[in-house]
C-alpha cells in the first residue's frame, strides 16, 4: 500500500446533532451554503477533501502553514455569515504525519489523531499537535495555549497539542516560510550585503542564541555605515533552513556579497570563523578565524565590520567605525544575559511562558549592569508584553516601570534604537504626541535602517501625520530589504495607498496579509466602499467588527490622525456601508 506526508485538516460542526432534531431542513441548508465557502477555501490554500461524512470534512494539504492559515480563514469567514437566525459553528484540527493511500481515501493514525484533536477544540476553535506547532510557530501572526500532553479517545498515547488563539506579544521576529521572495529585484546595488544567521557548531543547542544575537548586532552595525545596503534579519535568516546557493540568494535578495559564519562557543572560550561570498561568481573574497571570549566579542565585531567594509567598498577610517559600533557593556554578562532574553522575547507571541523568561533575563542584565542601556530598553518592552498575557498578574505599577525602564535607557545610551522606537511607541499610545514619537521613530532608523519593524511603525505614523507619500517612500525601502514582506509591511503599504486615494492599490496590499487584522479589515472595508462594490464593503466589515469584536466609532479612536478631514471622511466611508 502507497505511503505519503502530508498535513491533515479535520472538522466538524458543533452541535450538528441537536441542530438537526431543531430543523433538518434548515439544517441541511445552512451546511450546504457553509461547505460551498468552506470547500472553496480549502481549494484557495492548496488543500484536498478526501473524505466527508455527514457535517465533518476532511483535508489533505502538503504545507501545515497552508493548512492553518486555511483553518484560521475558515473561522473567519464563517463567523461573518452568522447572525441571529442562522447560526452555525465549527471545531478543527491539525496534525501531521505519514498516511497510507487507498483508492481516493486517506488512512493511519495520522488522520485518527487529526479527528481526535478537532473534537478537543473548543467552539470555532482550532487545535493542533505539538508536530504542527513545531513547523509553524514563528511564521504565522497568532499566539498558542500550551494544552500539555492529554489522553484522546482510542489513541494509544498521549498526545501534546496547543490551541490557536489570538495572537499576543510582540510580531517583530515572525520567520519567512514562501521559497522565494514577492519582490523581484532587478540590480543589486554596488554594496549590497546579506549577513546570514551564524551557524552554532556548539553541542549544546542551547547556545543558538548567542548566535542569533551576534549576528543581529553584526547587521545593526554594518547598516550604519551608509554605503552598505544592509538586508534585513527577517530576510536573510529566513534561508536558515533552506539550501540554497549563494548565486541563489544573491539573485533573490538582490545583494552581492554574502557574509556567512560559524560559532562554537565553550564556555567563555568563542571561535567565529566567517567568510565574505561574491554572489556573482561565487567566489569567497574573505574568510578568517577568530579566537576569542565573550569579553571581548565587542572588539571582533568591530575588527570584523572593518575587514568587511574595506572589502567592498574600500578603506574605512578608524573615527567612523566608532560611530557604527554598538556600544559596549561594563560588564559582558550581562550582554550575554539580555541575548538569552532576546531568544525568548522573539518568542513572545508564541507561547505565554516565553515572556516570563525573556522578562527575567532583562531584569537580571539591569541588575548585574545596571548601566547597560539595552537591558532597560529591552526590560520596558517586555514588560508590555507581560502585561498583555498575564494582566491579572502584573502589579499596579508596571506601567510607570516600563516607563522608567526606557527613560533609563535612552539616559545612557541616546544611540540605543530600541529605546528610540519604544519611546516612539510610549508617545503615541499613551500620550497621542504625535510629534515626539515621530522623533523617536526617525532617530531609531537613522541609527538602524535595516530594521523593517522600526520603518514600518515609522511609515504608520507618517500616515497620521498625513505624509502620504514620504510613507509610501520609507515602506518601499522596508520592500527593497525585506523583499519577503511582512505583513506589517502590506499593512503600511496599504495605508499608505488608502491616504492617496489609490484604492485598487491599497486592497491588493491588504490581501496579501496572510492573518488579516484589525486594520486591514476595516481599511478593505473602507477601500472597496470608495471603489462602490458594495457586496465586499459589507464582507469586511462584517468581518471586522464581528471577529475583531469592535465597533467602528472604536477602530477609529485608534487611528490617531491629525487631520480632522481625513478621519471624518474615513468615518463617514465606513458609516455608509
Amino acid at each position: 500500500m502507497d505511503r505519503k506526508l502530508c498535513t491533515i485538516l479535520a472538522m466538524d460542526v458543533v452541535g450538528f446533532s441537536k441542530m438537526m432534531s431543531n430543523d433538518e431542513v434548515k439544517t441541511l441548508e445552512i451546511l450546504k451554503n457553509r461547505r460551498s465557502v468552506i470547500d472553496t477555501l480549502i481549494e484557495e490554500y492548496n488543500g484536498k477533501i478526501f473524505n466527508t461524512a455527514g457535517d465533518s470534512v476532511f483535508a489533505e494539504f502538503l504545507s501545515p502553514v497552508k493548512a492553518a492559515e486555511c483553518a484560521i480563514q475558515i473561522h473567519s469567514k464563517n463567523q461573518t455569515l452568522n447572525n441571529e437566525d442562522v447560526n452555525m459553528s465549527f471545531r478543527i484540527g491539525i496534525n501531521i504525519g505519514d498516511v497510507m493511500i487507498s483508492e481516493n481515501n486517506l488512512f493511519g493514525d495520522t488522520v485518527n489523531i487529526a479527528a481526535r484533536l478537532e473534537a478537543t477544540a473548543s467552539t470555532n476553535g482550532i487545535c493542533i499537535s505539538k508536530n504542527v506547532f513545531d513547523m509553524i510557530n514563528m511564521k504565522m501572526k497568532i499566539s498558542y495555549e500550551d494544552a500539555g500532553e492529554i489522553e484522546l479517545k482510542n489513541i494509544g498515547r498521549p498526545i501534546h497539542c496547543y490551541h490557536i488563539i489570538e495572537c499576543k506579544g510582540t510580531t517583530r521576529w515572525f520567520q519567512h516560510d514562501e521559497d522565494k521572495p514577492e519582490i523581484k529585484i532587478e540590480k543589486p546595488e554596488a554594496g549590497s550585503l546579506a549577513v546570514m544567521l551564524f551557524k552554532s557548531l556548539s553541542s549544546d543547542e542551547e547556545q543558538a542564541y548567542f548566535c542569533e544575537g551576534f549576528s543581529e548586532d553584526l547587521i545593526s552595525s554594518f547598516s550604519r555605515y551608509k554605503k552598505l545596503v544592509v538586508i534585513s534579519s527577517n530576510a536573510s535568516f529566513s534561508y536558515r533552513d533552506k539550501n540554497k546557493k549563494p548565486s541563489e540568494i544573491g539573485k533573490e535578495l538582490g545583494v552581492r556579497y554574502i557574509l556567512e559564519g560559524k560559532v562554537r562557543k565553550l564556555g567563555s572560550k568563542i571561535r567565529i570563523t566567517c567568510s565574505l561570498t561574491s554572489t556573482e561568481n561565487e567566489n569567497t573574497l574573505w574568510s578568517n578565524n577568530f579566537d576569542t571570549n565573550i569579553d571581548e566579542i565587542f572588539d571582533i565585531q568591530d575588527e570584523l565590520v572593518e575587514k568587511i567594509v574595506t572589502n567592498i567598498i574600500g578603506n574605512v577610517e578608524k573615527d567612523h567605525l566608532k560611530l557604527i559600533s554598538n556600544s559596549k557593556p561594563e560588564n559582558m554578562e550581562a550582554y550575554d544575559l539580555v541575548l538569552k532574553g532576546l531568544e525568548y522575547h522573539r518568542k513572545s507571541s508564541v507561547c505565554a511562558e516565553n515572556n516570563k523568561k525573556a522578562l527575567e533575563y532583562f531584569t537580571k542584565a539591569t541588575e548585574v549592569d545596571p548601566k547597560f542601556a539595552r537591558a532597560h530598553s529591552w526590560k520596558g518592552c517586555s514588560l508590555a508584553n507581560n502585561a498583555e498575557w498575564f494582566p491579572n498578574e502584573m502589579p499596579k505599577n508596571w506601567l510607570d516601570e516600563a516607563f522608567s525602564s526606557v527613560k533609563k535607557a535612552l539616559e545612557l545610551d541616546a544611540d540605543d534604537p530600541e529605546s528610540h522606537r519604544i519611546m516612539g511607541a510610549v508617545k503615541l499610545l499613551f500620550e497621542n504626541d504625535l510629534d515626539t514619537a515621530l522623533f523617536h521613530h526617525k532617530k531609531a532608523i537613522d541609527i538602524c535602517p535595516s530594521d523593517t519593524y522600526h520603518i514600518s511603525r515609522y511609515t504608520i505614523l507618517l500616515c497620521y501625520m498625513g505624509e502620504f507619500e514620504n510613507a509610501l517612500e520609507e515602506i518601499k525601502k522596508a520592500m527593497r530589504i525585506d523583499p519577503f514582506c511582512t505583513d506589517l509591511i502590506h499593512e503600511a503599504a496599504g495605508i499608505c495607498y488608502y491616504g492617496l486615494k489609490m484604492y485598487e492599490e491599497a486592497i491588493l496590499e491588504f490581501k496579501k496579509i496572510k492573518v488579516d487584522t484589525r486594520n486591514s479589515l476595516f481599511y478593505l472595508a473602507a477601500s472597496f466602499n470608495k471603489l462602490k462594490n458594495k457586496e465586499k464593503s459589507n464582507e469586511y466589515l462584517n468581518k471586522a467588527t464581528q471577529n475583531g469584536k469592535i465597533s467602528i466609532n472604536k477602530f477609529l479612536s485608534s487611528q490617531p490622525f491629525k487631520d480632522s478631514i481625513f478621519i471624518k471622511d474615513l468615518e463617514t466611508n465606513l458609516n455608509n456601508i
